[in-house]
């Protein structure tokens, strides 16, 4: 199995990925480490983010070697993704479908998750080399139905929710055949990061992972019924 293989065999096993979007570095870092103590394997530093380069190279150093893999996201352009591979990004995440991400992400045995909205974007996304595609923004484009109605005729190209995605929406995405999700607001509601509220962050995000694990449970009990 490759690296870009592990990689996604992790995405899949993780499901969601914590994306860190704030205005101020410090309120970053303590948001993707409390991401990471409670239990988020897949964490997301926005580029828009202040600092996010120094950022990636900080939580790299404090936790890469603990089994939790950062990817770099709102990448547009490979100069752009040379920065965040040089800082220790493993998968490089776009709003949107640029081939120079995906051939430097292909060149470089990075995991690549690119942006597309319609069928068509999302296979032409695909067969650039993507790995996975990120159906964005899909609560506004019809959420878990959009994903299960469009996945009819596409179902070998593997499909993220893009977010915002909700607790309660994770079951029906899932189901929908989304293979992972981006969670930022809905575990990490602003107020509570403004407020520095991290142990109430943390229980947001106990609730979500638990609610992957239901689904599964539910999904493993309807295949041995």
């Amino acid at each position: 199995m490759g690296r870009r293989e592990e990689l996604f065999e992790h995405v899949k096993r993780n499901v969601i990925i914590g994306v860190v979007r704030e205005e101020d570095p410090e309120t970053a870092m303590q948001l993707a480490r409390t991401y990471g103590e409670h239990g988020l394997r897949v964490i997301e530093i926005t580029m828009t983010t202040p600092d996010a380069i120094g950022i990636l190279e900080r939580l790299v150093g404090q936790y890469g070697g603990g089994g939790i893999i950062f990817a770099a996201g709102t990448v547009r352009g490979s100069n752009m993704a040379a920065e965040a591979r040089r800082a220790g990004a493993q998968i490089l995440v776009s709003p949107h479908t640029d081939v120079t991400v995906i051939d430097y992400a292909v060149e470089h045995d990075l995991f690549c998750v690119a942006g597309a909205a319609t069928t068509t974007e999302i296979i032409h996304a695909w067969e650039l080399g993507a790995n996975v595609i990120k159906v964005y923004p899909a609560g506004l484009l019809g959420g878990p139905d959009y994903i299960r109605t469009i996945r009819q005729p596409i179902r070998d190209v593997p499909m993220l929710a893009g977010g915002p995605v909700a607790i309660d929406q994770i079951e029906p995405y899932l189901s929908a055949g989304a293979v992972a999700l981006n969670m930022a607001g809905s575990i990490a509601p602003p107020d509570l990061v403004r407020s520095g509220k991290w142990n109430d962050v943390g229980r947001h995000i106990a609730m979500a992972i638990s609610t992957v694990q239901s689904w599964r449970s539910t999904r493993v009990e309807s295949v041995v019924h």
